[in-house]
C-alpha cells in the first residue's frame, strides 16, 4: 500500500531562516529597482548607488544628547520669566531679560514654573541639584546614572576659575560619579579627553548625508520618479522616502543652503580653544574665554557624537569673581557679593545682566553649532535631538530660597521657583513647548524626565524612593 507523500516538517529555526533569506531577496529587488530607476532619471553613478542602499537601509532610533548647564545663585525672578502677549512669548524684556538670548531658539525654549527643589534649602543644594538628595547623600548624580546604563562616559566640564587647594570646598561640587568630582577646568584637556577617537576613523562618509548632499539638486519630477520607486514600502521600512520627503521639504522652505554637517573623521578645528593657547584657565579675568573654549568644545564633541552626556559648571558656590573682566557683561562686582544677593532694583538689573551674559555664551557658542544638520540623522538637526538643560540650585538670588514661593520686590508680589529651562527636543522626546509650562513638582521628577528623554530609566535616587518623569514635557 502507497503512503500518501507527506510534506517535511519545518523547524522553527528553518522557517526563521527561509524568512530571513526570502527578506533578503526582496531587499536585493528593491535595491536593484532603485538603482535602475534611479539611473533612468539621469542621476549620477554615486547618486543612484547611495538611493539604493538607502532604499532596504533599516530604520534607527534618533541619536540623543544631554547636555547640563549648571548657573550658580538663581536669577532675580522678575527678569526672568517671559512675558506672554497675544499667544508669543517675550523672552527679551526690553534688553533686561535673563534669557534674551534664547530668542532666536524660543520655539525649542520651555521654561518651567513651579519646580521645588526636593530636601535642600541652602548654599549645599548645589550638592543636591544633580543628585537628587540633600548634601548628595546616597546616590550618584543623573549624568552618571543616566550614562552608566546607556554605557557611555559622563564628561564635567568646568569654567571655575579658583585658587588651587582654597577655591573648591566641599560644597562646591555639582556632580558625584562614584565620589565627588572636580570638573575639569582646562578646555585644552577637555579637548583630549573628548575628541581622542577621532583621526584614526576610516573616513568613510555617511551615506545619508553624502545622499542629502547631492539630492538637494534633484529637480521636482526627478524627486517624484525616484520617490515612486519605493511606492510599495512604508516609511518604517525604507529610509529612502523619509530623505526624499525632506529633501523636498527643504527646496520648497528654500533653505537648500543650510549648513551641512563637519565630516567629523578628525578632530575639529576650535579656534576658541587655540585662542586660549596659554592662558592661565584658573585666572578670573579668563573666565570668559574659558567658559567660550569649553562650551565650543562640548559643542562639537555632540556634533560629532564622540560624547551624548555632558555637563558644564559655571564657577561654584559662593564664588565671588568680579564680573568686570574683558569680554563679560560689564558689571564690576562680584557675582555673589553684592551682585546675587541685590534687593534694590538697579542691583537687580546689574544681577539680570550678568545671568543674560552666561546665557548669552551658551546661545552662541552651543546652540548655535547645535543647530546644524545631525551627521547621525540628516532629517534633523543635532538640536532637535538634544536636550540642553539650564539650571540653579537657588530660586531667587536675593532671596536664597530653593523652592516655589512668592518673593516681595519693591513692594510686588512676585512667584519664584527653580529657574529650569529647557532647549531642544530630545530626539521627538519633548513636547514642543516654546514657551512656559507650568507645573507643581520636585525637582526629582525633572531629573528622571532626563532620564527617561535619553532613553534610560532612574525611578529612584538615594532617600527619594519614588520618581516620576513629568509628563506634561512629553511629546
Amino acid at each position: 500500500m502507497n503512503e500518501s507523500k507527506k510534506s517535511p516538517k519545518v523547524s522553527g529555526v528553518a522557517a526563521g531562516g527561509l524568512l530571513a533569506a526570502k527578506d533578503e531577496r526582496d531587499r536585493r529587488r528593491l535595491a536593484r529597482r532603485v538603482f535602475l530607476s534611479a539611473l533612468g532619471t539621469g542621476l549620477s553613478l554615486p547618486l543612484a548607488y547611495s538611493s539604493a542602499r538607502l532604499a532596504v537601509a533599516q530604520t534607527t532610533p534618533r541619536p540623543r544628547r544631554l547636555f547640563l548647564y549648571y548657573l550658580p545663585h538663581g536669577v532675580p525672578a522678575e527678569h526672568f520669566d517671559p512675558t506672554e502677549s497675544g499667544g508669543s512669548f517675550d523672552f527679551d524684556l526690553a534688553g533686561q531679560g535673563v534669557l534674551g538670548p534664547l530668542l532666536p531658539y524660543a520655539k525649542q525654549t520651555t521654561v518651567l514654573r513651579g519646580i521645588s527643589m526636593n530636601g535642600a534649602s541652602n548654599h549645599a543644594a548645589i550638592r543636591t541639584i544633580l543628585t537628587g538628595n540633600a548634601d548628595g547623600a546616597g546616590s550618584d548624580s543623573i549624568d552618571g546614572l543616566i550614562a552608566a546604563q546607556l554605557m557611555t562616559t559622563p564628561y564635567v566640564l568646568g569654567a571655575v576659575p579658583y585658587a588651587k587647594g582654597s577655591g573648591f570646598t566641599s560644597d562646591s561640587f555639582l556632580v558625584k560619579h562614584g565620589s565627588w568630582v572636580l570638573p575639569e577646568e582646562d578646555p585644552s584637556r577637555a579637548a583630549d579627553a573628548l575628541f581622542q577617537s577621532l583621526g584614526t576613523a576610516s573616513g568613510a562618509p555617511n551615506p545619508a548625508v553624502q545622499f542629502r548632499a547631492a539630492a538637494l539638486s534633484l529637480t521636482e519630477k526627478e524627486l517624484t520618479r525616484l520617490q515612486a520607486a519605493t511606492k510599495d514600502l512604508t516609511d518604517e521600512q525604507t529610509k529612502l522616502g523619509i530623505h526624499l520627503d525632506a529633501i523636498r521639504q527643504l527646496k520648497e522652505s528654500g533653505t537648500t543652503n543650510a549648513a551641512m554637517p563637519v565630516s567629523c573623521n578628525t578632530r575639529p578645528d576650535l579656534p576658541t580653544l587655540a585662542a586660549l593657547s596659554g592662558a592661565d584657565v584658573l585666572d578670573p579675568a579668563q573666565l570668559g574665554k574659558v567658559l567660550d573654549a569649553q562650551l565650543e568644545v562640548a559643542a562639537h564633541a555632540l556634533l560629532c557624537g564622540t560624547a551624548s552626556v555632558i555637563t558644564l559648571q559655571n564657577m561654584y558656590v559662593n564664588a565671588d569673581l568680579n564680573m568686570g573682566f574683558a569680554g563679560g557683561p560689564g558689571v564690576p562686582k562680584g557675582h555673589h557679593e553684592p551682585v546675587s544677593h541685590s534687593w534694590d532694583g538697579p542691583g537687580r538689573t546689574e544681577f539680570a545682566l550678568v545671568q543674560r551674559w552666561f546665557y548669552g555664551r551658551l546661545a552662541e557658542k552651543l546652540l548655535a553649532t547645535l543647530n546644524q544638520t545631525d551627521p547621525q540623522d540628516p532629517e534633523h538637526t543635532v538640536l532637535d535631538n538634544s536636550l540642553v538643560a539650564v539650571l540653579s540650585e537657588v530660586s531667587d538670588g536675593a532671596n536664597h530660597n530653593s523652592d516655589s514661593e512668592p518673593v516681595w520686590i519693591g513692594g510686588v508680589e512676585t512667584p519664584t521657583s527653580l529657574p529650569l529651562v529647557l532647549i531642544g527636543g530630545a530626539g521627538g522626546y519633548l513636547k514642543p513647548a516654546g514657551g512656559i509650562l507650568k507645573v507643581s513638582a520636585l525637582h526629582t521628577d525633572l531629573l528622571a524626565t532626563f532620564a527617561e528623554a535619553m532613553g534610560a530609566s532612574v525611578t529612584s535616587m538615594g532617600s527619594v524612593s519614588s520618581m516620576k518623569p513629568l509628563t506634561e514635557l512629553k511629546a
